[in-house]
């Protein structure tokens, strides 16, 4: 295990900015140092095996420093919260494509992992298994070198569950799907049946998976919402729980496509 940093202050530190952790982690260097919390156990250790394994998209984790945090590798590029080729479906249908074919190394990589006693993954994810996931993939937790995926970042959401969870989060919410007040609903339909397809051919899924992903689509969409919760502004957890219900009505339409 990485040894503790005990000498930190607050010298030169650069917040880096997200959704969920405004303010509290910094970067220091070339490291980034963040809070531990319920389940930094697990995703620490998680990290270390994956660079023992040699998956080398994802941050080492360095330490702990003085002040309680984990030290992190930090990696060098661009992360979008949207992306400039999300407003084009055929792109953006590809870079999908090529996160699940990464998901799917990662989740190789997962499979000999074996967490330490009693350590917990801070949620559970929204279907179940045994699977080591990120949790929480989507273009805000990738770190970009142009289109090139240099790393996935933010692991705070790793735990054991279905391996469809990775590639259903980005069917589910990467793609300019379709939502209630849409004029234009068969663009956005034909967006996220070209994303579902690349998806499943960039992730290389079973039929039994591929079978499954609208259902996956669907319990992720839910589980965000009730995960956001008052937190999100008006109107997304309606929005989020309408596309829950579209992906559960046109199941059929993704799979025949």
């Amino acid at each position: 295990m990485p040894s503790s940093d005990t000498n930190e202050t607050r010298v030169n530190e650069e917040p880096l900015v997200g959704f969920l952790n405004a303010g509290s982690v910094v970067r220091i260097g070339a490291t980034v140092r963040r809070p531990r919390n319920p389940g930094s156990d697990v995703v620490e250790a998680l990290l270390v095996h994956l660079d023992d394994v040699g998956f080398s998209a994802a941050p080492r984790f360095l330490g702990v420093d003085g002040q309680g945090r984990q030290i992190l590798e930090y990696v060098g590029g661009q992360v979008y919260r949207q992306p400039p080729w999300q407003s084009d479906d055929a792109e953006n249908a590809v870079r999908l494509g090529e996160l699940a074919a990464l998901l799917a190394r990662l989740h190789e990589a997962t499979a000999s992992f074996r967490p330490p006693d009693g350590a917990e993954p801070q949620r559970p994810l929204p279907v179940p298994g045994a699977t080591w996931t990120h949790g929480d993939p989507g273009y805000p937790n990738v770190v970009y070198r142009g289109t090139d995926v240099a790393a996935l970042i933010d692991w705070e959401f790793a735990g054991p569950g279905d391996p469809l969870c990775d590639p259903a989060a980005l069917v589910a919410l990467y793609v300019r799907g379709p939502r209630p007040d849409a004029h234009d609903l068969p663009r956005r339909e034909a967006a996220t049946a070209a994303a579902f397809a690349a998806v499943v051919r960039g992730y290389g899924m079973s039929s039994e998976q591929v079978a499954g992903l609208p259902a996956a689509a669907a319990l992720v969409l839910d589980d965000t919402a009730e995960f956001l919760g008052s937190r999100a502004e008006p109107g997304v957890v309606p929005n989020l729980r309408w596309r829950a219900t579209w992906f559960r009505d046109h199941a059929d339409h993704l799979l025949a496509g």
